[in-house]
């Protein structure tokens, strides 16, 4: 017969306290912060001049709100977590309000776009228009994510809001399924809130905000992998319907995406199947047929388009180029730092991956420790299988020649599920009542989420009216056939002006490698624009000649970076053989020609 003491009954109440209480208090003090971040966000003024980081536009309250908000809608998260209660609900309330505010700061700032002019999302803006005007697909492999973005116009969604909210709702869809995939593979109290929490942090960083097919649509992945679980419980073809239908989505959002579907079905039904034979308790296991379905369909897509050969020779005759992982580091050891400075830009720019693939590595041995010597876990398996799968497939995009950019875009699937494993380590340490761990768990995920929050935004990033402006008129203008020049612009801004159905978009004149020559060409007195040129055009930005000024970069990235100054562009100004042909005092465009 069991009794209860007066000790016992007062870390009951103390319990039921921290339960409601204080997670009630909490909630409202961040909600007030919430009102006050909103009350600055509605201050901020348009740009006035050519700025070189969005993050130092904002005042400074605001990013001290924001952070406020977002270290404690997790805290709350953790906090419901840990306790079983319902204050998940406004945790991730306040989390996708603050990160509303957050994803749509450059349009506050008054900035025609967020991306520069190589940004990919440039191009893909442009099928969107393509598609607006002409009502029909574009010409492309993955026309998905256009369609969805076009819908949206048509249902009265500005365009030029399209690129922050369709960010913020895949974004959305990521920390939602990552919660719900916890829920589904754990099924312990709690798991929803800790899967919420885990998944807050912009874990991609950057790729949160280029609206790039690629990453959008792997932000899905949750969602599918939890459909897949439900399937393989219940056998419910309802399950079954809705995956194939959020499938065929990925198919013609991205084939890369589409791959990393089908190998995570496989991944997903050899585990099951090994878990089911070497775990005491039979389990449902998945048939690989369910990945294998997905082939076919994604065949019989991609041999439809001329891009889908050319991408694999590409590929092929890569196989004889610098790996992108040499690449990375030939151009790292261009520069040097101090170790200092190294360690400052890794914190800024990694902070947040490395802590979630450290706590993603620990619990990985924890796991096979457990397997090993004490109990097989389903859940733990199938996280820490993912993650260390994602880890492979990392490593073969860095050190093979596959067509892929950034170390964050190569490590997509092992963050994403390093998120997962986290989230399982800190329902594990709740529910066992290690308090000192717990603790430690949640200062690395605010943590984590501020590094990422940091990093998300880069400088020098963003287009000017004047900017678009001026290569509106110039590719409006040109004469077909004659290259164009410019810094950090490319073919893709040329999509983006005029809209992939505009016949004057073929050919794409910008040259793509935008490689203009240090100080415009002008290394002895008697060159002139045309005998660097030629018969061509050049264009010049504001964004050429200022973002020297950012406090991001050492002399020597300056020295590399930034290709030319005032002094460069005053004899440009001032060469015979350049003819201005367009100014708005942003931008500048240039006829070069030996009869001008």
């Amino acid at each position: 017969m069991g009794y209860e003491t007066d000790i016992d009954r007062g870390i009951f109440d103390t319990y039921q306290f921290a339960n409601r209480d204080l997670q009630e208090y909490l909630v409202i003090i961040l909600a007030g912060f919430l009102v006050l971040e909103s009350a600055v966000f509605l201050t901020i003024q348009p740009a006035t001049g050519y700025e070189t980081s969005l993050i130092d536009a904002v005042p400074q309250s605001f990013w001290y709100l924001f952070y406020i908000v977002l270290g404690g809608g997790i805290l709350t998260l953790i906090a419901a977590a840990a306790t079983g209660s319902g204050y998940w609900r406004h945790g991730l309330a306040l989390i996708i309000a603050n990160y509303a505010m957050y994803f749509f700061l450059p349009k506050a700032r008054g900035y025609r776009f967020y991306g520069q002019g190589t940004a990919d999302a440039l191009r893909h803006f442009g099928d969107v228009k393509g598609i607006l005007a002409t009502g029909s697909l574009p010409g492309v492999w993955y026309p998905g994510e256009h369609v969805l973005m076009a819908q949206m116009t048509m249902l009265g969604v500005p365009l030029d809001a399209i690129p922050y909210l369709t960010a913020l709702l895949f974004t959305t869809i990521q920390i939602v399924g990552i919660g719900v995939l916890v829920r589904t593979i754990s099924g312990q109290s709690g798991s929803l809130a800790a899967g919420l929490a885990a998944g807050t942090p912009l874990i991609y960083t950057t790729f949160h905000l280029s609206n790039h097919p690629a990453m959008n649509s792997f932000m899905i992945v949750p969602v599918l992998l939890t459909l897949t679980e439900l399937y393989r419980r219940s056998n419910d073809k309802e399950y079954f319907v809705l995956f194939l239908l959020i499938g065929v989505f990925v198919i013609y959002s991205h084939p890369m995406t589409t791959l990393f579907m089908v190998g995570l079905l496989l991944l997903t039904a050899v585990y099951s199947g090994v878990f089911s034979r070497l775990s005491l308790t039979r389990i449902r296991t998945l048939s690989p047929r369910l990945g294998v379905a997905f082939l076919p369909l994604l065949f019989a897509w991609l041999t439809k388009f001329g891009q889908t050969e050319q991408a694999i020779i590409q590929v092929v005759n890569s196989q004889d180029d610098a790996t992108p992982a040499a690449r990375e580091l030939q151009q790292a050891g261009s520069v040097e730092f101090s170790t200092a400075q190294l360690a400052e830009k890794f914190i800024t720019l990694y902070g947040s991956t490395a802590i979630y693939f450290t706590i993603a590595g620990l619990f990985t041995l924890v796991t096979i420790y457990w397997f090993l010597w004490r109990s097989q876990r389903y859940d733990w398996g199938l996280g820490t299988t993912h993650f260390t799968a994602g880890l492979a497939i990392a490593g073969t995009f860095l050190l093979g020649n596959l067509i892929v950019k950034g170390i964050i875009r190569a490590n997509r699937y092992s963050l994403l599920f390093a998120a997962v494993v986290l989230a399982l380590a800190l329902i594990h340490s709740a529910s066992e009542q290690y308090s000192g761990m717990t603790v430690v768990l949640a200062i690395l995920l605010v943590t984590s989420g501020v590094l990422a929050a940091g990093a998300a935004y880069e400088p020098n990033n963003h287009m000017t009216y004047a900017e678009y402006d001026g290569t509106h008129y110039m590719a409006t203008h040109y004469d077909q056939g004659v290259p164009i020049h410019a810094m950090d612009t490319s073919h893709k801004m040329q999509a983006f002006v005029l809209g992939k159905d505009s016949p004057r978009y073929y050919p794409a004149d910008i040259n793509l490698n935008n490689n203009i020559p240090r100080n415009l060409g002008y290394f002895s007195a008697d060159v002139t624009a045309s005998d660097t040129f030629g018969r061509s055009y050049v264009m010049t930005k504001t964004h050429d000649t200022e973002q020297h000024t950012a406090s991001y970069y050492t002399d020597q990235q300056q020295e590399y970076l930034f290709r030319y100054g005032e002094d460069s562009l005053a004899r440009f100004h001032n060469d015979p053989t350049a003819n201005k042909v367009y100014t708005n005092g942003g931008f500048s465009g240039w006829s070069v020609s030996p009869d001008n």
